[in-house]
């Protein structure tokens, strides 16, 4: 009896024949395609809260850092929030440590306009307060507050992305940070 020969030896690839074909190649493209437009939109969001936490530490600091020397050299300082393209803030004498003006950029890792930077100070017709300012007075405590009560100055990524603020609440220069939209304990 004769033993069956299977079919196949013919069909086996030979040592050389090793790889991967066109279309095998064309469906990982497809799919890497289809995970990373799935990605994008969450990594930007979380690119844009990140951006937008950044520049609201460097607000909060500045403040702080305003407060603190007022205090320290028992004299008034003004600090400024420059609100264009590029925002930056300007102290008013120069600080001894980091001089009169202070980019708010992360270092130069944030571009210009990706960022934006509002106050609710007082805008005009106030001879004592510069436009988009805040003066700490000898004691630290805020000299004068803007209509609503309270100094605020909100960083956002873009008009419908994060948002984050810097608060300076009580006459005694207290602050806080808050985010999102509310009005009440987040951002105007």
């Amino acid at each position: 009896m004769k033993q069956a020969t299977p079919n196949f030896p013919k069909t086996r690839s030979r040592k050389g024949d090793n790889g991967y074909t066109l279309l095998e190649l064309l469906v990982v493209v497809i799919m890497l395609g289809i995970l990373a437009s799935i990605a994008a939109p969450g990594w930007l969001g979380f690119i844009n809260r990140q951006r937008v936490r950044t520049v609201n530490d460097r607000v909060f600091q500045s403040l702080r850092l305003a407060q603190s020397e007022a205090k320290r050299t028992k004299s008034p300082v003004t600090i400024t929030f420059d609100t264009s393209v590029a925002p930056k803030v300007t102290f008013i004498p120069a600080l001894p440590t980091g001089g009169s003006e202070q980019k708010l950029d992360g270092g130069g890792e944030i571009k210009p306009g990706t960022i934006t930077l509002l106050t609710n100070a007082i805008t005009s017709g106030d001879p004592d307060i510069p436009l988009n300012s805040i003066i700490f007075d000898y004691q630290g405590n805020v000299k004068k507050f803007p209509p609503i009560g309270r100094f605020v100055v909100s960083v956002s990524a873009s008009p419908n992305g994060a948002k984050q603020c810097a608060i300076v609440e009580t006459l005694i220069g207290g602050m806080r940070t808050a985010e999102g939209n509310d009005p009440v304990n987040g951002c105007p």
